[in-house]
């Protein structure tokens, strides 16, 4: 059985990886739809927080623990959210590039034969290491991204543990 030409190969492989693409784009386009609904939470919760705090009922002379703990819970849920933004801005950042690559794949494909590229020279071999380092790179960076969120919400944990703990002051009344 003879096998297939390698320009038909390529181009299912080339849809293959759209399709992924593609799919990965629709993935992330939930997450930041979910994302910009907490952002809106986040929002309205600071809203009504700054009116207790600013309602003329409420003593200013006394400190508040709860409108404290309150107010902490949504600058560690903002921060939270903050972080996961800057992992989906970066991981957008990554697709685009993704999809730059497939796109000049298409065209490189789209070439006559004799005007494609010789395959597998040294330069190609030594660009397409460099391409992997870069993409390397950004995955190490958005692995970053995710500890340093989780490191943020254990330290805000670590606060809350602390502020909990914490004994009552001995000026209070």
């Amino acid at each position: 059985m003879p096998s297939e030409p390698d320009q038909a190969t390529r181009s299912r492989e080339l849809a293959r990886e759209q399709s992924l693409t593609e799919l990965d784009q629709s993935v992330a386009d939930r997450e930041q739809l979910l994302g910009d609904r907490d952002q809106v939470r986040i929002d309205r919760e600071q809203d009504e927080h700054d009116e207790l705090v600013n309602d003329p009922s409420v003593s200013n002379h006394e400190p508040n623990p709860i409108l404290d703990d309150r107010q902490a819970r949504i600058d560690r849920e903002q921060v939270r959210r903050d972080v996961g933004q800057e992992a989906l801005d970066h991981a957008q950042e990554g697709r685009d590039h993704q999809q730059a690559a497939l796109d000049q794949a298409r065209v490189t494909l789209e070439l006559p034969v004799s005007a494609q590229p010789v395959p597998a020279d040294g330069y190609a071999l030594r660009h397409g290491a460099i391409d992997r380092a870069v993409a390397a790179r950004e995955r190490a960076e958005s692995a970053l991204i995710r500890a340093q969120a989780a490191m943020a919400r254990a330290s805000a944990d670590e606060t809350r543990a602390r502020a909990g703990a914490q004994p009552p002051d001995k000026h209070a009344k």
